[in-house]
């Protein structure tokens, strides 16, 4: 049987959960909303327990999936230093950086992800949110994405359990998945708030 997972979505008003049980893609939205009224604006999950959020207001951390918080330390607060960066955010594996470069590799770019593997694909945002790109070969041409959304999107979140696996965000709270590496999508679920961050994890 398939590993269970668990994908983590912060938005302007709070922390939720979808969960996939059984590992069959099926996934569901948990009804406990974490940090209610709360914006996140960073998240980080190491595994399906333990997760580090920035707020508009505190850097929190859990170790229980959500359910009970505490003040993050020093150390887990770097995991955020690119909210103070003027670079393009970039969507990793380990969680959210910044654009190697001084210059992004496209002119109106607003969010990359990067996806590891043999051969790096870049996923691009331009149009203000309204248009996906991607790249085979770190950004030198690029060819656009089919997807359709609602919004603008917001947020990307390369799974950290399988390298052909990405997730996207929208601003209407829209989740969506790619299982081939960002060439083609499907709609997961919905949220009531923007996505602002996520994070997809395997239940050990």
């Amino acid at each position: 049987m398939a590993k269970a997972g668990v994908l983590y979505v912060g938005t302007d008003n709070g922390l939720y959960i979808f969960s996939d049980p059984g590992g069959t893609g099926r996934w569901r939205l948990l009804p406990d909303v974490a940090l209610a009224n709360e914006q996140i604006i960073g998240l980080v999950a190491a595994d399906s327990q333990s997760l580090v959020v920035a707020t508009k207001q505190a850097f929190q951390r859990s170790d229980d999936g959500g359910r009970q918080w505490q003040e993050a330390d020093a150390e887990d607060r770097m995991l955020f230093n690119f909210l103070n960066s003027q670079r393009v955010p970039v969507a990793t594996v380990q969680g959210m950086g910044v654009w190697r470069h001084s210059e992004p590799p496209l002119s109106d770019c607003s969010l990359l992800a990067v996806l590891s593997g043999k051969q790096e694909v870049l996923l691009a945002v331009t149009a203000e949110g309204k248009r996906m790109l991607r790249s085979d070969d770190g950004g030198k041409t690029w060819q656009d994405v089919s997807v359709t959304f609602q919004g603008r999107l917001s947020a990307f979140a390369p799974s950290s359990y399988h390298i052909d696996v990405v997730w996207a965000g929208t601003d209407t709270g829209q989740i969506l998945r790619s299982d081939d590496r960002g060439r083609s999508w499907q709609h997961v679920g919905n949220v009531p708030h923007a996505v602002r961050c996520l994070a997809a994890v395997r239940v050990a």
